[in-house]
């Protein structure tokens, strides 16, 4: 795949999430992507709520795709942040998870500061194109065969289940 790059800026507000996601799903599929649309929304809808919250400054997301997908959203507060320990989070809190949902939907992840902002990235590796997908693949006319599907027969069905009488008496 030749390397490409899309990029979108956005005001700081929390609508930016929605329009920030959209735009990861369209340029994905506009790249042949889909398959990885999922969890980039994911991560996506991630760093422009923290940059939303936290920066409270426009934010720029961008995808380039080069070998791998990386995601950037760039803020124009040059405060970074630490990020909560993964562990040290409330277990009732219903925020502070948001880096470690990245990281688990991503290779790798990282922030890099710069002189008037910082930029919080992932990488995702990109799918094998050649292989079907579930979400492309049709299964009409390509299930097995009747005559392949393993079925009791009926006095197998008629025996007594001894695994059932064994487990029922201990």
């Amino acid at each position: 795949m030749t390397a490409r790059e899309r990029s979108l800026r956005l005001p700081p507000e929390l609508m930016s999430v929605r329009t920030g996601r959209q735009f990861a799903r369209d340029v994905l599929a506009e790249w042949g992507l889909r398959r990885l649309a999922d969890e980039v929304q994911l991560g996506v809808s991630e760093l422009i709520t923290n940059a939303v919250r936290h920066a409270r400054t426009d934010v720029e997301l961008r995808l380039r795709v080069d070998g791998r997908l990386y995601v950037e959203v760039r803020d124009f507060e040059p405060t970074l942040h630490r990020p909560a320990e993964v562990g040290r989070t409330d277990p009732l809190a219903t925020s502070g998870r948001g880096l470690q949902i990245v990281a688990a939907v991503s290779r790798d992840w990282g922030v890099r500061g710069l002189a008037d902002g910082k930029a919080v990235w992932f990488r995702v590796d990109l799918p094998d194109l050649a292989s079907p997908d579930a979400d492309v693949y049709t299964l009409a006319g390509r299930g097995p065969a009747a005559a392949t599907i393993d079925r009791p027969s009926r006095a197998s069905q008629d025996a007594p289940d001894r695994s059932m009488q064994a487990r029922a008496v201990n």
